[in-house]
């Protein structure tokens, strides 16, 4: 079993949904074989939140990782479960926020990531490492092993910034508008965002494609490696992204801050092994939070107690037309936010409990009308909705439905220091927006 993540890459940018460049040809290929499912999203807009999410099963109110903050919760969780079933487990990354030094990989048999390197007598962190060598390593993994059981884990950087793909894959999109792309503003004057880049939106996001299609070279010589082989008809392949990335769509650039679409909807294809595989593709919600759980059924193991999410299998085998009634995503920001999204409506609520937007997305996908005074009766059923949710967190974030409502002790997350990084590391991860 293989789970590969390309990092920041939002479902809208992908060809097997609906992109019209020719950014993920290899995906969409595997797409045609596999199910995709339409309506995914991701719990938090930053690789370490959402990567706990994957892992845990569980939203980012209860184990309590916010973006580089907080600590992962030991046990329980996807690796544990099946290297207790008897899976030899690896773990491969090109980023190092989905690292060891991060909290990610130790629970695995064998971890692979961007570390401290001693160059020139000094200790000097590197902080990505290119989908090649990710490659190299996942390859020599696999030729040492002779298990039946393994399950893989391969967290490519790209689509993430910095947006500098090979010259061939730049060349693709240069010198033209990319699609979609448009410029909205933020819902409020009260938000504030920083936005920091050195070149226009539009090379922004022409680059931002051509890592994509980078990332998508990578997940076809994924395939052939596992095709030559003979492991590919014998392997589940799920193929993810931790979040997306905004353009100015609606104020905001890049990730972290924001819970629009352009954040949280991410790709999911699952491609099964077998001569008669489910193949389709399946509209109803689905969320990060419920891999875990879906893993797990499909090998026919239990789902820890801790897990939040739900199993995809009745989805996936008809036996229900549906996963949620609602998902749930958290970001930071100033104010941090929250959304509540069903088929029909996207409702995001602002900490603090006063500022509050919701859109139709039957008649206004792009979210550019905010009906929040319009249509009372939805925000309503959305907001009780999410006190519902709120109220089966560890962290119970009321606080963004109720400006009155004040915790106690116990439901404020512990404030966990930050992972020790060196001033380079800090910089360099400054400059991608993951350091405030």
């Amino acid at each position: 079993m293989l789970i590969v993540v390309t990092d920041a890459a939002r479902a809208d940018h992908a060809g097997c949904y609906g992109y019209p460049r020719e950014t993920t040809p290899n995906m969409d290929r595997i797409a045609t074989d596999s199910l995709v499912f339409e309506q995914h999203f991701s719990q938090f807009p930053h690789t370490r939140s959402s990567t706990s999410s994957l892992f845990t099963g569980q939203y980012p109110d209860t184990h309590g990782v916010y973006a580089l903050g907080g600590e992962l919760p030991g046990g329980a969780t996807l690796a544990e479960s099946l290297r207790g079933a008897g899976f030899e487990t690896g773990f491969f990354s090109g980023w190092i926020v989905a690292s060891p030094s991060m909290g990610f990989g130790e629970d695995f048999d064998f971890a692979s990531a961007p570390t401290r390197e001693r160059k020139k007598g000094a200790m000097r962190e590197g902080a990505r490492r290119d989908p090649q060598g990710v490659l190299d390593e996942l390859s020599r993994w696999l030729d040492e092993r002779d298990s039946r059981r393994l399950f893989a884990y391969v967290h490519f950087l790209q689509p993430h910034g910095p947006y500098d793909p090979p010259e061939e894959m730049a060349r693709l999109f240069i010198r033209s508008k990319p699609p979609y792309l448009w410029h909205g503003r933020l819902p409020y004057r009260e938000i504030e965002h920083t936005i920091k880049r050195d070149v226009s939106i539009t090379e922004a996001a022409n680059l931002y494609d051509g890592n994509c299609r980078y990332a998508d070279w990578a997940v076809g010589e994924l395939e052939r490696l596992l095709r030559e082989r003979n492991l590919l008809e014998k392997t589940l392949l799920i193929i993810t992204s931790d979040h997306g990335e905004a353009f100015g769509e609606h104020g905001y650039e890049g990730h972290l801050e924001g819970v629009y679409d352009e954040h949280v909807h991410i790709p999911l294809v699952v491609r099964f092994p077998g001569k008669a595989p489910p193949v389709g593709r399946v509209r109803a919600l689905t969320e990060t939070v419920d891999i875990l759980p879906t893993v797990l059924d499909l090998f026919a193991l239990a789902a820890p107690e801790t897990a939040q999410g739900v199993s995809l299998v009745p989805l996936i085998t008809g036996e229900s037309p549906a996963a949620h009634d609602f998902i749930f995503a958290r970001a930071k920001g100033r104010p941090e936010s929250y959304l509540v999204r069903d088929l029909r409506w996207a409702m995001i609520f602002f900490q603090g409990g006063k500022l509050r937007a919701l859109y139709d997305l039957e008649d206004d996908p792009w979210q550019t009308r905010n009906l929040i005074d319009d249509r009372p009766e939805v925000a309503e059923r959305m907001a009780a909705a999410f006190r519902l949710f709120a109220q089966t967190q560890r962290y119970p974030p009321l606080d963004f439905v109720d400006p009155n409502w004040r915790p106690t002790r116990q439901q404020v997350a512990p404030d966990f220091p930050k992972p020790e990084m060196s001033d380079d590391m800090r910089r360099e991860l400054e400059a991608l927006g993951y350091v405030d």
